[in-house]
Order: C-alpha cells, then sequence, then structure tokens
C-alpha cells in the first residue's frame, strides 16, 4: 500500500525539501496551497495541491481522511525585530492555528485520523547538567528564543489525544535559503555579519536536506513506532556558532567575522533572535539514528560547501 503525507507549509524553505524527497521515497503527496501560484509549485514537485488556507482548516478538513501523516511545517511571518513581545503574539497566533487544526483531525473518524508530526526547534529542550539535549530532554520551564511558541503547542497536542509524534530540529536549519542565506551568507558579502556573544557556544545545527529526510524516514516507519515519541534532527555535531561562521566565511573567500556583544545584538535584532544564535547545547540525535536514519551531512564539513555551491557563493579557490 503506497504511504501517503500531507503537507502544511509544503512550498516553504524545509516543506519543498519535504516534497520533494517525498516524491522519490514513492509517497502520495498532498500539499495545501493557497495561491495558484503555490498550487503550480507544488505540482511541479509532483504533489498534489489541495487549495486552502491554513486558517480554515475545516474547509479542507476531509482532504485529512485516510492520510498516513500530517506534516506541520507552518510557519509564521518573523518581524523584523524579533522581541520578546512579538514571539508571544506569534505564540498566541499558533496556538489558535493548533487548536483548530486537533479539531478538525479530532472530527474524523478515530480510524482515518493521520499522525500528526508537530515539529518545532532545539530551544525547546532543557539541557541537562552537562548541556547535553536528547529526545527524552525534558521541555524547557522557562522560556528561552522560540520555546516560547513551540513548548505551549506541545502542550496543548499532548493535552488533545491526538496521536502526534515530535520532531525537533536545530536552532539553526542551514542550506540554500532562510537565515543561512539571507543573514549568514549575504551578511558575510556586505561585511555585516558578526559573532553573537563569545561564539563559542554548540549550536544545534541541521542540513535542509537531513531535516526533510529525517521527516520523509519517520513517515514510513509503522505507527506504532513513532507515535507519542520524539526525535532530535540535529547532526549532533557540536559545532560552535564561531565555528559555522569562520567556516562559511572561509569557503566564500571572506574574512572571518568579528563579534558584538549579544546585549547588542539583542537591541538590534531583538532578545529572541540573540537567543536562538546563542544558544549553547550539546545535541545527540540517538534515538533518531536508532531507526535506521543516516545523515547526508554529518556536519557543517559537508553541509556548508553544497549550500553555498548551490548559492553561487562557494569561491573559486573551494570549489
Amino acid at each position: 500500500m503506497t504511504p501517503s503525507v500531507f503537507i502544511l507549509g509544503g512550498t516553504g524553505f524545509i516543506g519543498r525539501e519535504v516534497v520533494t524527497q517525498a516524491v522519490v521515497h514513492g509517497f502520495e503527496v498532498k500539499a495545501l496551497a493557497r495561491s495558484d501560484e503555490a498550487q503550480a509549485r507544488l505540482r511541479a514537485l509532483g504533489a498534489e495541491p489541495i487549495a486552502g488556507d491554513a486558517e480554515t482548516p475545516d474547509a479542507w478538513r476531509e482532504q485529512l481522511r485516510g492520510a498516513d501523516v500530517l506534516i506541520d511545517l507552518l510557519q509564521p511571518k518573523f518581524p523584523k525585530r524579533l522581541t520578546r513581545r512579538a514571539v508571544a503574539t506569534m505564540s498566541v497566533h499558533r496556538q489558535r492555528f493548533t487548536a483548530g487544526l486537533l479539531e478538525a483531525i479530532t472530527a474524523l473518524p478515530e480510524a482515518e485520523r493521520p499522525l500528526l508530526f508537530c515539529v518545532s526547534g532545539a530551544e525547546d529542550l532543557q539541557p541537562d547538567q552537562r548541556g547535553r539535549i536528547t529526545a527524552a530532554s525534558p521541555l524547557r520551564s522557562n522560556a528561552r528564543a522560540f520555546s516560547a511558541i513551540g513548548v505551549p503547542v506541545r502542550r496543548l497536542i499532548e493535552g488533545s489525544g491526538v496521536d502526534a509524534t515530535y520532531v525537533y530540529f536545530g536552532a539553526l536549519v542551514y542550506g540554500p535559503g532562510k537565515a543561512f542565506a539571507e543573514v549568514i551568507v549575504d551578511g558575510l558579502r556586505k561585511h555585516r555579519a558578526r559573532v553573537v556573544g563569545s561564539g563559542s557556544n554548540r549550536l544545534p545545527l541541521v542540513h535542509v536536506s537531513d531535516a526533510a529526510g529525517a521527516l520523509v524516514h519517520l513517515a514510513g516507519l509503522p505507527r506504532d513506532q513513532v507515535a507519542s515519541r520524539a526525535f532530535l534532527a540535529t547532526d549532533g555535531s557540536a559545532t560552535t556558532q564561531r565555528d559555522l561562521l569562520n567556516l562559511t566565511a572561509e569557503l566564500m573567500g571572506r574574512k572571518h567575522p568579528g563579534a558584538v556583544p549579544a546585549w547588542l545584538a539583542a537591541l538590534v535584532a531583538g532578545r529572541v533572535a540573540a537567543e536562538s544564535i546563542t544558544l549553547d547545547a550539546h545535541d545527540d540525535p540517538s534515538a533518531l539514528r536508532e531507526t535506521g536514519f543516516a545523515f547526508g551531512f554529518p556536519s557543517p564539513r559537508e553541509g556548508v560547501p553544497e549550500s553555498l555551491e548551490r548559492l553561487g557563493e562557494l569561491a573559486q579557490a573551494h570549489g
């Protein structure tokens, strides 16, 4: 029987990669699309677009019937400054959407409900005394970075009775797009990129291809092996923030960036942005690896050159 997935956010940075890999692996793929342009992009990737708005799940609820997995990759639009107040507003909106989605799922007969994949970030997990996070780590009790969004959403899902799997990506999903391209690569090109703080923090990372690959891999496993479980989809390389920026600069043929105090970065970009890039945690993705998943890019040493090449930013000397 052909496995099926329904994807929310299938035209985004991670979503496009998930759609592509799911199609390649033989999944029947449906993805929500709000515009004609989005529908055309999804068809080009091999998915069946479902016209609808994420804010009104009742309108496309029947399309969820019988899907094996529902992967939620929707992300709110980020403001220019990621302040605590801005993220609190985003959290309220996200919880409202999740509540509507859960109502749509529970309106279906239990045997026809998809397994919900809730995707969040490593900031949600509380490091132990050695600074280590795993799939078994408890959720943070004090808000840091984007955990003010992710933790309440997980609590909401857990209280709903809906079958769910919780997948945590790195504080940075890097690749040829989003923050890596728009902030780090563009910043290095324009001599604006800076290390925030000392840069010695171990930043949980994952290449976008591995982030998508982990979701597709888990979606293909028997439901009873993944339901009610959490997985940390990060490369476990313990790469520091400074190492990541210096490596990227070297591969671009640029000078290593200077540093700014974390308090100054918080003033410019917002406290949440500064907290996210200075997160310090040694991530351990053992639970994911034990399911048979292998990282294509086990560290930025492999993933950054590939990303820069796709962006056309790899220096000739490193080509």
